[in-house]
């Protein structure tokens, strides 16, 4: 993963200035905030999403996650933070859909209570970039795709897609049609015959002019040879 700021947790640097800092963020759509304290083994990740929301966290230790996790990475308050990019890598370990509004943790850090069933928006308003599947700035093909398998005498309804794909013409052709009875084996048994005859009629060319050619090369050794003498045949 990618890191796009790190630094300190301190009075100078606070837990909700980092937060809020991860939220205003504009190139990634889901980052990861890691968490590491100072005076323990503190160690974790959350997970944040589009819209203002931590939708899980996870403390490498323990294991531990959903809110109980949330509420203590959150209130680390000496240590140090990174904020991560997970560009195409799966951060479905993080995500407990949880939908916790980050302007309502902010409100309350660093004290925040054992149960979070206040911080939870019971329907966020999710955009389309899943934190599952963060945007990488790629255009998604899957629509596009969709519509070119489907078939061509089927109207394109998909809004995404800017084009229609238009109708197109079909030729049928029947059974028996000369174009249609192309049998690949029987060609293939053609072609043998057909090397084969050429073999046959040059070794019968090769055996009958046999005296002939071998006249001709032993002439060109023999010349060859006096020639490296200065003889002349």
């Amino acid at each position: 993963m990618d890191v796009i700021i790190e630094g300190h947790i301190n009075q100078d640097e606070t837990m909700a200035d980092i937060v809020a800092s991860v939220v205003a963020l504009k190139q990634c759509q889901a980052p990861i905030l890691r968490v590491n304290a100072n005076d323990s083994n503190l160690q974790g990740r959350l997970l944040f999403s589009p819209g203002g929301y931590i939708v899980g966290g996870k403390i490498n230790v323990s294991g531990e996650t959903g809110w109980d996790a949330v509420r203590k990475l959150l209130s680390v308050t000496e240590g140090n933070y990174a904020i991560l990019d997970p560009a195409r890598k799966s951060t479905a370990e993080l995500n407990q859909a949880l939908w916790v509004q980050v302007d309502k943790v902010l409100q309350s850090l660093p004290n925040l209570p054992e149960d979070g069933g206040d911080f939870v928006d019971k329907q966020p308003q999710r955009s389309q970039e899943s934190a599952v599947r963060p945007k990488t700035g790629q255009t998604d093909l899957a629509p596009i795709m969709a519509a070119v398998g489907t078939p061509k005498d089927v109207e394109t309804v998909d809004a995404s897609i800017p084009t229609k794909i238009e109708n197109e013409d079909r030729l049928t052709v029947e059974s028996k049609a000369p174009s249609r009875k192309y049998n690949q084996g029987r060609w293939r048994i053609v072609r043998f015959c057909l090397q084969v005859s050429f073999g046959i009629a040059m070794a019968s060319l090769i055996m009958w002019q046999s005296d002939n050619i071998w006249s001709f090369w032993w002439h060109q050794i023999w010349v060859k040879v006096l020639a490296l003498f200065g003889l002349k045949p």
